[in-house]
């Protein structure tokens, strides 16, 4: 289709030049929806002229459908050829490659100007950041030593603050929700990751640990009971305080950061379960055997504990509930060298066979089936079953073992 006047100076106007920009995206991917977002008020209202409905806050959600109908309506031209043919236009209007070898450089200092994400983020920098011209360079600045820390590519195996990762650039709160800081760099994260830009609080949290970075040092904990810490320094002698009073200690990422350098002695055998009665019933029955709890699916703060543990040289036996996020939880403890304990195929079967004769009501399984590689046959067993067995129904012979010594 031939470019007409109307639809260049309709449709090729910069606060326009994000929305064919996604759109193209979401066609390539053959995406039925995708998210906008809306910087400012001039982009809000063209896009919603264009769209046909009002246009608030920061983002929103298009439907490709629903654009194709109103381009047609209005052009007689559908979303493919209009963002076809304005692709020449919208290459005209993006920065010149002077001013994009100007802030690579700035990258190339802390490594990232070679991520392929890099280009692609610079763009949205300069059009929708909503970033002075002047601010530019100390911005992307700042941002290249934010990310130069975060794990973009790998998954994390240890996690900061946002205030401590802030910290190193000598701005404690830029890094806060709502900064300039915090929305660039969690842009690139995005694009680094693959994902959608966060729209809304849970999701920008998500994406922040799905980085390496805990929003703060104290929310998230892991529960633990009886770690057999062997340090003669105060944070060794607290843990083990709690444990002779018959208490557990529910650690955040500060604890770990004050922590020991080695936390227990090589070899020590640790439980790893899902379900926090365990952890009471263990503390009940005065069973002294270390036990680290996960609360479901682990925290950053267990995940970091489980991972320094590792690194001890202990020896993580995991058991979760017989349900797909049980299954999801004993798979990420796994990543950090936990072997299955009582998890097997034989295991379930026995799990339900206790239910059917105590007439124990179990739940229907329910959610999207899980692999399970230490033992194929036990997806396939709760998949026919079609019954979940919590960890609380499974608790005597756990504690037996507990009793016995793993």
């Amino acid at each position: 289709m031939a470019v007409t006047d109307e639809i260049r100076e309709a449709l090729g106007v910069p606060e326009l030049r994000g929305l064919w920009e996604a759109a193209r995206e979401a066609l390539s991917s053959s995406k039925p929806t995708f998210r906008l977002e809306l910087p400012d008020d001039a982009t809000r209202t063209a896009v919603g002229e264009l769209y046909g409905r009002p246009m608030w806050g920061e983002g929103t959600r298009i439907s490709v459908s629903k654009l194709d109908e109103a381009l047609r309506n209005r052009f007689g031209a559908g979303l493919s050829q209009v963002v076809e043919a304005l692709s020449g236009a919208v290459a005209e209007a993006e920065p010149v490659a002077e001013e994009a070898d100007e802030l690579l450089e700035v990258l190339d200092e802390h490594g990232p100007a070679g991520a392929s994400w890099a280009a692609p983020w610079l763009r949205w920098v300069r059009q929708y950041g909503r970033v002075g011209e002047a601010e530019l360079t100390g911005i992307v600045h700042a941002a290249a030593r934010v990310l130069a820390a975060m794990s973009l590519s790998e998954p994390p195996r240890s996690w900061t603050s946002r205030a401590s990762l802030a910290g190193r650039i000598g701005f404690p709160h830029s890094l806060d929700d709502g900064t300039a800081l915090s929305r660039v760099v969690l842009k690139a994260a995005a694009l680094a990751q693959g994902v959608e830009a966060p729209g809304n609080e849970r999701d920008r949290r998500a994406l922040w640990e799905r980085c390496g970075v805990s929003p703060d040092g104290v929310s998230a904990t892991v529960l633990t009971w009886a770690l057999p810490v062997p340090g003669d320094d105060a944070w060794s002698a607290g843990i083990r305080a709690r444990t002779e009073l018959g208490l557990p200690a529910h650690l955040t990422h500060l604890d770990l950061g004050a922590a020991p350098a080695r936390l227990v002695p090589e070899g020590t055998a640790i439980a790893v379960c899902e379900h926090p009665r365990v952890v009471e019933a263990a503390i009940r029955e005065a069973l002294h055997h270390p036990v680290l709890c996960l609360s479901g699916l682990p925290s950053t703060a267990a995940r970091a504990l489980l991972e320094r543990l590792s690194a001890d040289g202990a020896v993580l036996h995991v058991h979760a509930d017989f349900d797909w996020p049980g299954i999801a939880a004993a798979l990420t403890a796994q990543r950090h060298e936990a072997v299955p304990w009582r998890m097997s195929g034989a295991d379930y079967r026995s799990a339900l066979d206790r239910a059917s004769q105590d007439r124990t009501d179990l739940p229907n399984l329910i959610g999207t089936p899980i692999p399970t590689p230490w033992d194929p046959q036990l997806a396939d067993l709760m998949t026919t079953a079609a019954r979940a067995v919590e960890e609380e129904h499974a608790l005597q012979p756990l504690l037996d073992d507990l009793r016995r010594g793993l």
